[in-house]
């Protein structure tokens, strides 16, 4: 790629889109319906010494209506010993939504696990009396689904002293894209954690701004624009190092572009997600 194209898409890098802004605000509710969803879910689930409200959480499952919400019934109809109703429900559950390739390969893991869990349930010995077969099944799930099935299965094998397992550390993954980004030295990079860095990002409550400027004396200002390209704060600073403390609690969830002015001109730009 020419450096005068690189030079263009790095122009825009931290431009804030209205697509984005309305993506990040989707992201968030979701985000609060879940929690919501949860907090719901245990709450009519009881627990031994309050029973359950059963006819509450059907209600939920009903209302909420997503696939992650009728695997959360059929677990419940299993833990309470209605097997065939979590059956049925398990077996329809494909025709009531359209699944993905990953998505159809998580729920016949789900299949295959239910009915080892089923027999679990009605041996005395629980998961303690997990024989060798059950163990080789149980392990298969284990090894050939990495979702919600492949874990329960392995948690089994774990209590039952059948396994053994380390968390992975999992590294990011340096794309093309990045590299290139990395690579190229045409332009300065507005962002420069030497210049200006920002942290916690995304933020809640307030951002904390370091500012590293080797020849400045004097003051600058640092500009908070919104994705409508409007000044919602602005702040002062003064000498060559220094650390601004600035608070979100008036503003709203979303993207914003972080501007640090320098004897009236530009010196780096940052974009800021912000979430309440």
């Amino acid at each position: 790629m020419p450096d005068y194209m690189m030079e263009q898409i790095l122009a825009g890098e931290d431009t804030v889109s209205a697509k984005e802004i309305l993506e990040a605000k989707k992201a968030w509710w979701d985000n609060e319906g879940t929690k919501a969803y949860h907090r719901l879910l245990n709450h009519f689930k009881g627990d031994s010494l309050r029973p359950a409200d059963e006819d509450s959480l059907n209600w939920l499952f009903a209302f909420r209506n997503t696939l992650e919400a009728q695997y959360d019934k059929i677990g419940w109809l299993h833990a309470k010993g209605d097997y065939n109703h979590a059956d049925s429900l398990l077996t329809i559950l494909h025709e009531l939504f359209s699944l993905t390739p990953s998505q159809l390969e998580v729920h016949h893991a789900y299949i295959d696990l239910y009915p080892l869990l089923e027999h679990m349930r009605t041996d005395t010995l629980s998961v303690f009396g997990v024989d060798s077969t059950l163990a080789a099944s149980l392990l298969e799930i284990t090894t050939s689904n990495d979702d919600v099935p492949g874990a329960y299965a392995r948690n089994l094998l774990i209590a039952a002293g059948k396994a053994t397992y380390q968390e992975p550390v999992i590294l990011p993954d340096s794309s093309l894209k990045q590299a290139k980004k990395t690579k190229f030295r045409g332009v300065e990079e507005s962002g420069d954690a030497s210049v200006l860095t920002v942290y916690p990002n995304p933020a809640h409550d307030y951002f904390v701004v370091k500012i590293n400027l080797d020849t400045f004396t004097g003051q600058g200002v640092i500009k908070l624009f919104d994705g409508n390209g409007k000044i919602v704060q602005a702040q002062s600073f003064s000498g060559r190092k220094d650390q601004v403390i600035i608070p979100t609690t008036d503003l709203i969830t979303g993207f914003y572009l972080l501007v640090l002015e320098v004897g009236g001109k530009q010196s780096g730009s940052m974009k800021i997600a912000v979430i309440k």
